[in-house]
């Protein structure tokens, strides 16, 4: 009986304690020129780290649970927030959670701008921590956030200079 309980305490500590053993920090631009590649090469419980800098594209987590951040997130000085920019270059919303995203996913110490909308949320539930959203646009609701059928975190951000006509 003994032998059975240390062999099931064993198991579950390598269930729980394994996938943070092997988490992988993604440096982009260094690994992956955007952070769509790096977020694509994700695995769960993995850190894309994103250096400062303007990159135009408009990323979705695609069901990983990840964080994503700049170096806000290792050195929480503030100054990176606004020095490292996700910009939607107004084609389409800037940061997708549309896959079953728990809270694990994370976004921290980034400025979302310039997209038809700047952060969405479906059916997921995100942190959204830390970051700026500004100068977004949509035709009806939600231009800085929206979300439907989701619960996310949300805390600590600025969200201004939105705008939605509708």
């Amino acid at each position: 009986m003994r032998f059975f309980t240390l062999i099931t305490i064993t198991v579950i500590l390598i269930v729980v304690i394994s996938p943070v053993l092997f988490a992988t920090i993604i440096n982009i631009p260094d690994d992956y020129p955007t952070i769509q590649e790096g977020i694509d090469a994700s695995e769960n419980g993995d850190t894309v780290l994103v250096q400062p800098g303007t990159y135009v594209e408009n990323i979705n987590f695609n069901g990983h649970n990840i964080v994503l951040g700049s170096l806000f997130l290792t050195t929480g000085d503030t100054l990176y927030i606004s020095a490292t920019i996700i910009d939607g270059d107004g084609a389409g919303t800037v940061v997708r959670f549309e896959n079953e995203e728990d809270i694990t996913a994370v976004i921290t110490g980034f400025t979302i701008q310039n997209g038809y909308g700047g952060v969405f949320c479906h059916n997921s539930s995100p942190t959204l921590r830390n970051n700026i959203v500004t100068s977004n646009f949509v035709v009806e609701n939600g231009a800085g956030i929206h979300c439907r059928r989701s619960n996310p975190l949300i805390i600590y951000n600025k969200i201004w200079k939105n705008r939605a006509w509708g």
